[in-house]
């Protein structure tokens, strides 16, 4: 069975580090600038090349967005930094916009061009064409159904990406104005303010004044434009067998727990297809998807997947999901008795926290005593303190600590 990449966000170094402990093939990043994700915390370009640096040791893989819609102005500025990513050397770049293929190609012939889902690429002769222009990559379009996949990567003699899981936007393929209109800030050109998770009250055509769609679904108004998260994890088998090369976790501004948990699962799903096969795989999902309903999300969708989406896969009546599993810190290291905890929430004595490790590991911890690195005991654990936790783990440097 062909395993594909599983391909993480990367909002910045740390959470880069986080994807791989956790078990991602290839992360995607962006510059400060240039990028869809402009409010993510994003690399300089010296903390970029110290980013390809550290994935190729571990033999893992970095992409650079490049994928917002430029202006005559952004293109010279672009130009500037291109020498710098060809001596960098990154082992793709996701672009969407024709000018930027026709640059890259001309300036940076060597280096690999992945063609964003900004393009909505959904049937094979666009395929083609892209192939034909030099991309080497086509992230699909988030419209299309298993079969539809299934079919252009039949005919398609390029390497083909889809999104799994994370955020979706009511627009076609993320192409919108919606926050732009109403915020000033402009979505294809990395500033979305997210209009459409925020509450309404009354939908008016301009033409039928005083006529309102029937939208409120009670005194605080509604969700209409608010999407459910997508998650793939039950589909994972019919994806593996449509042949794609690469599945990507949507996230680069979400949280070093997002990604770890978001990455574990699915890696823990890849493997167990390749290793047991899909009957195996079949017996686990479930806990799977409840794994992954312990990050705060939207609810899940299979979007286009399994056909067109309907009402179901939209929250009108609530924004988002907020649930208990908070984020604790991140264990930083060992010492004689266990392990060290970096905090990024308060602890306190008798709190049960919980360890998450890769492969797959779960351990519940009770705290009873706050004890810090030197060794002082504290009444309670403020964030940035680093404390210890006595006893024998399973897990290690790395793992994530959350309320349990």
């Amino acid at each position: 069975m062909k395993i594909p990449e599983l391909l993480a966000p990367a909002g910045n170094f740390d959470k880069m580090e986080t994807a791989f402990h956790f078990g991602a093939d290839a992360v995607y990043l962006g510059l400060k600038q240039f990028s869809l994700r402009n409010f993510a915390e994003n690399f300089t370009v010296e903390e970029f090349e110290e980013a390809v640096r550290y994935a190729h040791a571990l033999s893992k893989k970095v992409y650079l967005t490049l994928n917002m819609f430029p202006l005559s102005s952004d293109i010279k500025e672009i130009k500037t930094i291109i020498p710098l990513v060809r001596k960098i050397g990154p082992d793709g770049i996701i672009i969407a916009d024709p000018g930027m293929v026709a640059l890259l190609k001309r300036e940076a012939p060597e280096l690999k061009l992945h063609l964003s889902t900004q393009a909505n690429t959904m049937n094979s002769d666009s395929v083609r064409f892209w192939a034909d222009a030099g991309i080497s990559r086509i992230v699909l379009a988030r419209e299309l159904s298993l079969d539809e996949i299934s079919e252009l990567v039949q005919n398609s003699n390029i390497e083909l990406e889809v999104f799994i899981h994370g955020a979706l936007c009511i627009s076609y393929s993320g192409r919108c104005f919606l926050s732009l209109y109403m915020s000033g800030r402009d979505a294809n050109r990395g500033e979305c303010a997210q209009s459409c998770r925020w509450k309404y009250r009354v939908l008016e055509e301009a033409e039928r004044k005083g006529e309102f769609f029937p939208i409120e679904e009670g005194s605080s108004g509604t969700y209409i434009f608010n999407s459910k998260d997508l998650c793939a994890l039950p589909l994972l088998p019919e994806l593996v067998s449509s042949g794609v090369d690469s599945l990507k976790i949507e996230g680069r501004m979400k949280s070093a727990h997002y990604v770890a948990i978001s990455v574990d699962v699915y890696r823990k799903g890849l493997d167990i297809l390749k290793e047991k096969g899909t009957a195996a795989f079949r017996k686990i999902a479930p806990e799977l998807v409840t794994e992954l309903a312990r990050v705060s999300n939207r609810g899940f969708t299979t979007n286009f997947f399994k056909g067109k989406p309907g009402s179901d896969d939209y929250n009108v009546a609530e924004c988002r999901i907020l649930n208990p599993y908070a984020f604790i810190g991140e264990i930083v290291g060992e010492y004689d008795g266990g392990l060290l905890l970096k905090l990024k929430n308060p602890v306190y004595p008798g709190d049960k926290i919980e360890l998450c490790d890769s492969p797959y590991t779960r351990e519940t911890v009770t705290v009873e005593n706050i004890v810090d690195f030197g060794g002082d005991s504290l009444d309670f654990g403020r964030s940035g303190t680093v404390i210890r936790l006595k006893g024998r783990f399973r897990s290690g440097v790395g793992a994530l600590a959350r309320n349990g």
